[in-house]
């Protein structure tokens, strides 16, 4: 990622709407389905300035918690945060021993151009899951959202729901929940994305900007609704696509 998205990242992580009510989601889902995972053995592949991994690490107090990531300089700001058990590797080559975690996450990722093969980094993260483990995925969603902010944050990649299932069974993991999310705001993200590539010749710039208080907490708990409905079903479209596998027990 751009130096200067990353640092626009760091600034968003712990405000934003869409952060914040993606990890609204995320403790549904974790509470939910794998709570004794979640406060075992727990690897954030692809942590970033490890905003949420502080955020696992305070919800959850996990036994062990391993922040990983690719960039050295987004290690730098986990430790300012004060995480200590830090990893600098790819998640195609996991420097870790088989069967290390019980719950690994792996948020927007697997969709980044430094990811040449998708299903070798699916493949190695089950490889790191203990028997009975689980997988948090996020990828964004639905490529006829490709755009100027997948420009700018190097995004390769967007995925529907039946093909993350396929990859995830392909990589020995079985889907336990698969979800789009951001729902109710796909038709004005649908317009603006395609309103993005009409401007692309004008320089690509991601989407992150944090709008006026009352309109960023509108938006969260409109976000988390969607939430609401998903502990009934699984919605059917959105800008995001949430996953949990879990991997087989012997």
């Amino acid at each position: 990622m751009k130096r200067q998205e990353h640092e626009t990242l760091c600034e968003m992580e712990e405000a934003h709407w869409w952060y914040l009510g993606h990890r609204h989601l995320y403790a549904y889902i974790l509470n939910r389905y794998c709570p004794l995972a979640a406060r075992g053995r727990v690897l954030d592949a692809g942590c970033g300035s490890g905003g949420f991994t502080q955020w696992l690490r305070d919800s959850f107090s996990p036994e062990r918690l391993v922040g990983m990531e690719i960039s050295e300089d987004a290690l730098e700001r986990c430790r300012e945060r004060g995480l200590e058990d830090l990893l600098c590797c790819s998640v195609e080559d996991i420097g870790l021993a088989d069967e290390s975690f019980d719950l690994v996450v792996c948020l927007n990722v697997l969709y980044h151009r430094e990811v040449r093969d998708d299903l070798g980094a699916l493949r190695e993260l089950s490889r790191v899951l203990s028997p009975g483990g689980y997988l948090l995925l996020n990828l964004p969603a639905l490529p006829m959202l490709s755009g100027s902010h997948d420009l700018a944050v190097e995004g390769a990649r967007r995925y529907r729901a039946p093909e993350i299932r396929d990859k995830l069974a392909r990589a020995g993991l079985e889907p336990v929940r698969v979800t789009y999310f951001v729902f109710f705001l796909l038709p004005l993200i649908t317009a603006y994305r395609l309103w993005s590539r009409r401007k692309a010749n004008q320089g690509a710039r991601s989407d992150l900007w944090l709008p006026p208080a009352p309109v960023n907490r509108a938006l969260q708990r409109l976000l988390e609704s969607e939430t609401r409905l998903i502990r009934l079903r699984d919605l059917p479209l959105g800008s995001s696509l949430t996953a949990l596998a879990r991997k087989s027990p012997r």
